[in-house]
């Protein structure tokens, strides 16, 4: 005897239709009309509630969400399409799911089975909150979109698609560096992380390398937390981002040396502020650190002496005296 299929080996089994199956549905008759009416039997109540399912469909948006046919009708027509499918019940609860344009997610078909019991839409309804759907979104479009990049149909799996697809801007050298199978959107946010760390530390080695593009990857893996909701995860990630930071020995600013730019007046200044002269260690030295006062009396005073007053004051280390000036002496 074959083993029972499981909800998501049902969902990726091919469909097989039934074609005896025929959608009548059963017309009631009804003497007086109330307030809200059923499209599909005709049968009226005074309130919705209890009797109409919702969708968060924009389609149904001014009548409250609620669907126009009644669960009765739409318990019938999904045993129906049961039947129509084959006996899968994954498939019915898809096509009603979109025909409704509610969410569709296995893991909310698997809560709402009861076994050996035919499913109603109500039940598949009732556990459409779970988290796994949810984050998944409330339309059936919502979860098409998700399913679409999920499945791979925006990554880029190879460096020679990157170059040759005009729809994707990522470059042929971002698949090199992280490697094929990420989203576009994956490889932009890798990227500018990347680049960031090499900015703010410039003189890394190849070790710290490695640890650069590890980064790049939790930092990566944080965002998707952030999305997904998972505060926990994200916690945990931020820890060990915060680790891998460290033990690289990376900075989050460059640190630069701005001593080159910086006058002579404003350094002394700066050192004054700290270390005042008066308990400086060594006076002499601060005075006059590059000898700068010599300079100046030698090269700048003296020859400005000499030309105002007429005298003949000679350099002191350059002079070299001739006979004449010996005998003057």
């Amino acid at each position: 005897m074959a083993r029972e299929l499981t909800p998501e080996e049902l969902a990726k089994a091919p469909m097989y239709i039934n074609r005896e199956v025929q959608f009548e549905m059963p017309r009631r008759s009804t003497k007086v009309d109330k307030k809200y009416k059923c499209t599909c039997c005709g049968k009226s109540w005074d309130n919705q509630r209890n009797h109409f399912a919702k969708s968060p469909s924009p389609l149904y948006q001014s009548n409250d969400g609620y669907i126009n046919i009644c669960n009765d009708c739409m318990d019938l027509y999904l045993q129906k399409l049961i039947n129509y499918y084959n006996g899968n019940e994954v498939h019915a609860i898809k096509h009603v799911c979109q025909q409704f344009d509610v969410v569709f997610h296995v893991d909310a078909y698997k809560n709402a089975k009861v076994e050996n019991q035919p499913i109603t839409f109500s039940q598949y309804l009732s556990k459409r909150n779970l988290h796994q759907t949810t984050k998944v979104g409330n339309t059936y479009l919502d979860g098409m979109k998700t399913k679409f990049y999920e499945d791979g149909y925006d990554h880029v799996m190879s460096a020679e698609q990157a170059v040759n697809d005009d729809s994707i801007s990522i470059s042929g050298s971002a698949t090199k560096r992280w490697g094929a199978g990420f989203t576009q959107a994956d490889y932009k946010n890798l990227d500018e992380h990347y680049n960031m760390l090499k900015d703010n530390n410039p003189n890394i080695d190849q070790n710290q390398e490695i640890f650069v593009k590890s980064l790049c990857n939790l930092y990566m893996l944080q965002i998707r937390a952030l999305q997904a909701g998972d505060s926990k995860k994200y916690i945990d990630l931020s820890s060990q981002y915060s680790k891998t930071f460290n033990d690289a020995g990376l900075k989050t600013v460059e640190e630069k040396d701005e001593s080159q730019n910086t006058t002579l007046g404003v350094t002394l200044a700066t050192i004054s502020k700290y270390t005042p002269e008066e308990f400086y260690k060594d006076k002499p030295l601060y005075e006059d650190y590059d000898d700068l006062a010599d300079y100046v009396d030698r090269f700048m005073l003296r020859p400005l002496r000499n030309l105002q007053y007429g005298s003949s004051d000679r350099d002191k280390e350059y002079f070299i005296p001739d006979d004449e000036d010996l005998d003057d002496e």
